[in-house]
């Protein structure tokens, strides 16, 4: 009898080395991920909820969760696609429980964006950028998705209906429709 419990001692130990070890693993690929596409997911985000600081924590939250899955699952993949769906599903999350209004706040400051976005090198500065910011916070979100993962993130229509859960065609609608819809208001901006 005193032997069988010892081994449940060593097997439980054995037990909390693996974990140990399966957290440090974990910890490291989210690490990895994170050097590589933080900056990406964050730009990305910024331009589907028109705000910095939101910006920077729902790509936390992107990162937190990646952390979550390959705790739970070591030997799970998370690629570019992974990581920028689940971004996509937070960001329109994000806008859906805010209820973003449609304009940006006349009191926003131009002349200096925020410090977290001086050290990734994002321009906020200009015109043209601060012009499509309002106008991407006008469009649906899963329009404003569509068209960042294809024009901004650089991936196709069948790579974004992927992401976004959906297909290619869609995928191109979306993107017709935003480009439609910024066009007018783009003009509209340039008249005033």
């Amino acid at each position: 009898m005193r032997h069988t419990l010892g081994f449940r001692a060593v097997d439980k130990g054995v037990e909390a080395c693996h974990e140990v070890e399966a957290t440090a693993r974990a910890q490291a690929r989210t690490e990895a991920l994170v050097l590589e596409y933080q900056t990406k997911l964050a730009r990305y985000l910024r331009r589907m909820v028109g705000d910095a600081e939101a910006a920077l924590d729902l790509t936390q939250e992107v990162f937190l969760s990646a952390f979550r899955m390959l705790s739970a699952d070591p030997s799970r993949e998370l690629n570019a696609g992974w990581l920028y769906r689940a971004a996509t599903n937070a960001g329109i999350s994000f806008l859906r429980r805010k209820r973003i209004l449609r304009i940006l706040p006349l009191d926003r400051d131009v002349d200096r964006p925020p410090a977290s976005l001086r050290t990734w090198g994002v321009d906020e500065r200009s015109a043209a950028s601060i012009d499509l910011q309002a106008a991407l916070a006008r469009l649906a979100p899963e329009q404003s998705a569509a068209l960042l993962l294809t024009s901004y993130a650089g991936y196709s229509s069948a790579e974004a209906a992927a992401i976004l859960g959906t297909t290619p065609d869609a995928v191109r609608q979306r993107v017709c429709r935003a480009m439609r819809v910024l066009r007018v208001m783009m003009k509209e901006g340039m008249e005033t």
